[in-house]
């Protein structure tokens, strides 16, 4: 479920940005942005268990 949030909010900042709320939307697009590099920090940082 939490692999679908940045598709959520990215969904929202569309819709807002379609109905004319230009603050509303930007907050989300910063948002999702946020959340992008909070996962990319994880998966660059996360040790990566290869078994051969």
């Amino acid at each position: 479920m939490i692999m679908m949030l940045p598709f959520f909010t990215a969904l929202l900042a569309i819709w807002f940005a379609i109905r004319g709320h230009r603050p509303v939307a930007i907050t989300a697009w910063v948002v999702t942005f946020v959340i992008y590099l909070g996962w990319l920090k994880y998966h660059m940082t996360d040790k990566l268990n290869i078994s051969l």
